[in-house]
């Protein structure tokens, strides 16, 4: 350990004669720094390191020696072996690297700074033994690989709808197309069934017409039969469109439910090739305790 009285020899004249090379000002309104000097060193002696911190500091302050840093440095140094605080052993630190480069500055104030390396030597390896220990993130955990998509099911579900809408319409045109041929064929027999409307026309010598009416044919009856074949002949043309509408509305159906067969049935191929290459698939994925072989074998 370096002795602290290695500057005490200055404590006589720093405060009269500023350092050389030194281009600061004493502060304005300081105690004489001469006897802020020796206080510090009988606190010092007395093991009153933290005002002799302070009377020193203050010292250096007032005179602007850079001798009294050498000081400052030893007795934030002892604070620190009593005290273990990392901040006064930086404080020791900077004290005596700022005592340092003023010494190799100015050679004329005296004094050698290899003397203080071995300190400074010594504050490095104790920063460096109370250092905290650098924490190493852990590495961020692999992104979870994506669910596989089974490209048939798209068209399986396709194929699904086509095949329930095909169907329903098939079955509603079917349905309903028969039901007004049905009803179609039962005014062409009223129309021209045995017994119908132009049978009765005929026996009462009646035309499509007035003008074609037989001499002495009951025109009254006439007109009514005329009326009614024209209503029959309206609602069985109206009849068949709907009936030949909705066949074409089943046969569209037919044609979406046989498209939506093909589409399942091309998804579920799908499906099954894509399985298939599933079940033989490995992956190699990274983890934390090396590497993972994953898949279906």
């Amino acid at each position: 350990m370096l002795r602290l009285t290695l500057h005490f020899v200055l404590a006589a004249n720093f405060a009269v004669s500023p350092v050389s090379g030194s281009k600061d000002k004493p502060a304005s309104n300081c105690r004489n720094p001469s006897a802020l000097y020796e206080e510090g060193l009988k606190d010092y002696e007395q093991k009153f390191t933290k005002a002799a911190i302070e009377k020193f500091e203050a010292a250096h302050k007032c005179s602007k020696n850079p001798l009294i840093l050498y000081n400052i440095g030893l007795a934030y140094k002892r604070l620190y072996d009593a005290e273990q605080q990392p901040d006064l052993l930086h404080n020791a630190k900077k004290a005596l690297v700022e005592y340092v480069d003023a010494i190799e500055k100015d050679p004329t104030l005296g004094a050698d700074p290899e003397e203080v390396k071995p300190v400074l030597a010594e504050i490095d390896a104790e920063l460096e033994r109370i250092r905290p220990p650098e924490v190493v993130p852990e590495p961020e955990p692999p992104p979870p690989a994506p669910d596989p998509v089974d490209p048939g099911k798209s068209r399986r579900m396709l194929g699904i709808g086509l095949m329930s809408g095909g169907g329903a319409l098939t079955i509603v045109g079917v349905a309903v197309g028969a039901a007004f041929a049905s009803k179609g064929a039962n005014l062409h027999d009223q129309l021209n069934g045995e017994g119908g409307i132009y049978d009765a026309l005929e026996a009462g010598g009646c035309g499509l017409s007035v003008d074609q009416d037989a001499p002495g044919a009951d025109t009254a009856g006439c007109d009514s039969l005329r009326s009614q074949r024209e209503g029959l002949v309206g609602d069985g043309t109206r009849a068949n469109g709907v009936a030949f509408g909705m066949m074409a509305v089943g046969v569209v159906g037919l044609g979406l439910l046989i498209g939506g067969a093909v589409a399942f049935a091309q998804g579920k191929r799908a499906t099954s090739e894509w399985e298939s290459s599933q079940r033989a698939r490995v992956r190699l994925l990274p983890t934390m305790g090396g590497l993972l072989l994953q898949g279906r074998f």
